[in-house]
């Protein structure tokens, strides 16, 4: 009854993230086969808050699904939100994944095998630039948006915009800087901190940070804020945020 209530049970890949302690590691990051492998003990490590971020999404998605429309997973991976929604949401819906790596797509229908007992699934291996949103109540993109262009994320957003339903939600949450320099530096200290007591090495830390740079390109509260009003969202208010991390949610 308790995952019912308050779903934080995630269905996590036991494969520890090692990839950055040796090398040679992954430079530019890409989500290969290796990355894929540990990626659910990499991003559960190396984002604050993820278990309770995935359980607010599943609680938003609850709240405004309209029965007969779709969920749709954007950078889906390895379909732990999937899951985890499809857990917790007790009625039949279509749930959508997208993801543009065949190899998070494959992790991601064995981990949603069960669901489908309940519910419909898609699982989709395209950019999302390309898909449609059509008759969508719920889109859901954590932590994918910052990978694209600055381009490309505006006209994902308008897309996604004019899919959604009347009523329809988008969950976003976003890797943010600090408009203010002396601030960035505390956040960046703080979240390398965090990473250190989550088990990664300084070297593993400093790696994957090169790896990166120019990969993930993250913008401030304000210029995402004004991105998502920009794109037709007019009702967008911030749920969670610790430091550098961020979840909003924004309502056709």
């Amino acid at each position: 009854m308790k995952d019912e209530i308050y779903p934080t049970n995630l269905y996590l890949s036991p494969e520890k993230d090692e990839l950055f302690e040796k090398g040679p590691w992954p430079k530019p990051f890409v989500f290969n086969e290796d990355v894929v492998n540990v990626f659910d003990n990499m991003i559960s490590r190396s984002v604050p808050l993820y278990r309770e971020v995935l359980a607010c999404a599943a609680h938003w998605t609850k709240a405004y699904y309209q029965p007969g429309t779709k969920i749709i997973d954007i950078g889906c991976s390895t379909g732990t939100f999937l899951e985890l929604i499809g857990r917790f949401l007790q009625q039949p819906a279509t749930l959508v994944g997208i993801d543009n790596s065949q190899a998070m797509l494959e992790k991601a229908r064995e981990k949603l095998l069960p669901i489908q007992q309940i519910h419909q699934l898609e699982l989709i291996c395209d950019s999302a630039e390309n898909c449609s949103f059509e008759n969508s109540s719920v889109v859901i993109i954590n932590y994918t948006l910052q990978f694209l262009s600055l381009q490309v994320r505006q006209k994902l957003l308008k897309s996604i915009y004019e899919g959604l339903v009347p009523g329809g939600l988008l969950f976003l949450s976003e890797k943010v800087k600090s408009p203010l320099p002396q601030f960035q530096e505390t956040i960046t200290r703080h979240y390398e901190a965090f990473k250190a007591y989550n088990g990664y090495a300084q070297t593993e830390i400093e790696r994957k940070k090169e790896a990166l740079e120019n990969v993930l390109v993250p913008l401030t509260e304000t210029e995402q804020l004004q991105m998502l009003k920009d794109s037709g969202f007019q009702q967008v208010d911030s749920l969670i945020k610790l430091h550098n991390f961020l979840s909003l949610v924004a309502l056709k």
